[in-house]
C-alpha cells in the first residue's frame, strides 16, 4: 500500500521548515509535501491525490478558508485541517465553514501527529475512498425553511429570547453539528468533554451563533436538491427530535449529553447525500432510498462525524443504530440508549421509513434493568415523544 499524502500549506516559510523538522519521525510513514501558499497546492493537488491538507488560515493572496472550499470542489475525498494562530471568533468561524479539523499555533508535533493519524482512518472498510469523498464534498446540511426562518427571528430580535434560540438550535441539526464541531476542535480553549448541545449554546455564546449562521449562508453553496429532498428532510427531522426526546429520558445522566447527540445526527449521512453537490458523485442520491452512488447512507454519515471530530461515543452510536444489541447488565451506555429510543419511535408516527419494527428485540430490551427498574410506560413515552415532534414540525 502507497504511503497516506499530507500536504502542508502555509506563506511563512520558517514554519513550513518547522514542520518538516518536528515531523521527521514520521517520513517513512507519510508521503509529506509543503507548499508556500494557495496557488502552489493547488498546482500540487492537481498532479497527484493527497489525503489530508493541513493549512493556515492567513496568507496573503488566496486565504486558507477560500484554498480550503476549493479543495472541498475540487477534491472533496481529501481531508482538511485549519493550523492557525489567528483564534478570534471571525478566524474560527470561517474555519468551521471551510475545513474539517482545528489546530492553533504554535501545535505541538504530537498534536498534529494525532490529528492527521485519526483522518488518514477511512470509517467504512467496505466504501472507505467513496464514503470519504461523498463526506467530504458536503458544505452545507438541507434544514427545513421554517427553522432558518425562526433562527433568522430570533437572532435579528432587539432583545434574544435566550430559551427559544436554545431550543431552535438544538432541534437544527446542520446547525448543532457545527457547534459540536467546533466545541471540540479548541479553537475557544478547553471545553468540558460530555457538553450537551444546549451547554455548547451557552458556552459559545449568542454572537458566536449569529457568526455562525451568518457565515454559512455566506460561504455554504447551496446545492441542487433531488427532487424528494423536503419530504425526506422533514421525515429525518421528526424522527430525530423524536427520537433526542425519548432518549433524554431513556439515557442515564452521564450518557445523556452524547446521547441526545447522536439522536440528533443518527440520520447525517441521509442528509449529506441530499446536501453533497452532485458533480461529485457517481450518482445522485435519492433521500428516499438507503444509499448515495452505493454507499449506504450510515457509512456516509459515520464518516462525516469522524471528519469533523466529534466525539467518539456519539460516531459510535450513529454507527451502530441500526445494529441488534446485547447491552451489559450494568447499563446500556450510549449506543444502547440510542437503539432503544430508536426502535420506540419506530412504534410511532415519527418512524424511520427506511427501517421497520423489530418487536422481539425491543421486549428484550425494555426489559433491561435500566428501564424495566423505572416503572414507566416506555410505548406510551415514545407516543407522546413523536407527537411533541410533529408539533414541533407544524409550529
Amino acid at each position: 500500500m502507497s504511503m497516506p499524502r499530507i500536504l502542508f500549506v502555509d506563506d511563512e516559510p520558517h514554519i513550513l521548515d518547522g514542520l518538516r523538522r518536528s515531523l521527521r519521525t514520521k517520513r517513512n510513514e507519510w508521503d509529506m509535501s509543503f507548499a508556500p501558499g494557495g496557488e502552489p497546492a493547488l498546482e500540487i493537488l492537481a498532479e497527484r491525490p493527497y489525503d489530508v491538507v493541513v493549512s493556515d488560515m492567513r496568507m496573503p493572496g488566496m486565504d486558507g478558508a477560500q484554498l480550503l472550499t476549493r479543495i472541498s470542489q475540487i477534491h472533496p475525498g481529501t481531508a482538511r485541517v485549519v493550523l492557525s494562530g489567528h483564534t478570534e471568533r471571525e478566524a474560527a468561524i470561517r474555519a468551521a465553514v471551510a475545513g474539517h479539523r482545528f489546530l492553533s499555533k504554535p501545535s505541538d508535533a504530537g498534536a498534529v501527529i494525532d490529528v492527521i493519524g485519526q483522518l488518514i482512518v477511512r470509517t467504512s472498510p467496505a466504501h472507505g475512498e467513496r464514503s470519504r469523498r461523498i463526506a467530504g464534498a458536503v458544505r452545507v446540511l438541507p434544514a427545513l425553511p421554517q427553522q432558518d426562518a425562526e433562527l433568522a427571528g430570533l437572532l435579528g430580535a432587539a432583545e434574544v429570547d435566550y430559551d427559544r434560540l436554545v431550543d431552535a438550535v438544538v432541534q437544527h441539526i446542520g446547525l448543532s453539528a457545527k457547534l459540536l464541531q467546533l466545541s471540540n476542535s479548541g479553537f475557544f480553549g478547553p471545553r468540558p468533554k460530555n457538553a450537551s448541545i444546549a451547554a455548547v449554546i451557552s458556552a459559545m455564546g449568542i454572537m458566536t451563533i449569529k457568526d455562525l449562521v451568518s457565515a454559512g449562508s455566506a460561504h455554504w453553496e447551496p446545492a441542487t436538491w433531488h427532487p424528494a429532498a423536503d419530504a425526506s428532510v422533514r421525515s429525518v427531522w421528526r424522527h430525530a427530535v423524536a427520537t433526542m426526546l425519548l432518549v433524554e429520558q431513556v439515557a442515564s445522566p452521564a450518557h445523556r449529553p452524547h446521547a441526545q447527540a447522536a439522536a440528533m445526527l443518527q440520520d447525517v449521512g441521509r442528509l449529506s447525500a441530499i446536501g453533497a453537490p452532485h458533480e461529485t458523485l457517481d450518482a445522485p442520491g435519492d433521500p428516499a432510498g438507503t444509499d448515495c452512488a452505493g454507499v449506504p447512507f450510515r457509512d456516509i454519515g459515520v464518516e462525516l462525524l469522524h471528519l469533523w471530530g466529534l466525539p467518539s461515543p456519539v460516531v459510535t452510536a450513529v454507527a451502530e443504530r441500526d445494529l441488534p444489541h446485547e447491552p451489559a447488565e450494568s447499563g446500556l451506555g450510549v449506543a444502547g440508549a440510542l437503539r432503544v429510543a430508536h426502535l420506540l419511535v419506530q412504534q410511532t408516527d415519527s418512524r424511520d421509513p427506511a427501517d421497520g419494527q423489530h418487536d422481539d428485540e425491543l421486549a428484550r430490551l425494555l426489559s433491561h434493568p435500566q428501564l424495566a427498574a423505572r416503572g414507566v410506560d416506555w410505548r406510551q413515552t415514545a407516543c407522546a415523544a413523536s407527537a411533541r415532534a410533529a408539533q414541533h414540525l407544524e409550529s
